[in-house]
């Protein structure tokens, strides 16, 4: 993760460079100003982007293809799915990461399951069917394998038939 945030602080420094400190202390109108300048607009949209395309590769390859980011890992953490795989596959790890997303934008309250709920699992959890536990813990390590939603229908008809 400091890799991470030092890789992002690189990124931004030539974005701060363009900027007009002085109008952030200027007043409103002195700040739409200095937003305003298509070129900084321009850069700064770029890192914007690049910055979210890191991070979600960061917690897709951390969860879906390695079992756990590199803090998790430190902690002897790991991520399962509902029938204790992992690693749980870059489409669980992107269904996790969105659900993630809601369970920040619901000011924390998707992170506070966890204290309320038995198995302590939180919303982002809940909604993308993982858990995290110990390395201890009995996990059955799979192959990452890339599903379709055409492949999911198919293996749960043939399911169903049998």
């Amino acid at each position: 993760m400091a890799m991470y945030c030092g890789l992002c602080l690189l990124l931004a420094i030539p974005v701060s460079r363009k900027f007009d400190w002085s109008a952030a202390w200027g007043g409103i109108d002195q700040l739409a100003r200095a937003t305003s300048d298509p070129q900084w607009l321009a850069h700064a949209s770029g890192i914007l982007g690049l910055w979210i395309a890191l991070w979600w590769c960061y917690f897709v390859v951390g969860w879906g293809l390695l079992g756990a980011t590199p803090g998790k890992w430190a902690v002897g953490l790991r991520i399962t799915d509902y029938r204790q795989r992992y690693p749980i596959g870059p489409t669980r790890a992107l269904l996790r990461l969105a659900a993630y997303c809601v369970s920040s934008m619901t000011f924390e309250w998707g992170h506070m399951l966890m204290l309320i709920r038995y198995d302590k699992r939180t919303l982002h959890d809940i909604l993308a069917g993982t858990r995290v536990v110990r390395k201890s813990a009995k996990a059955v390590p799979v192959e990452p394998e890339f599903e379709s939603a055409f492949d999911v229908e198919l293996n749960s008809n043939s399911e169903q038939e049998t």
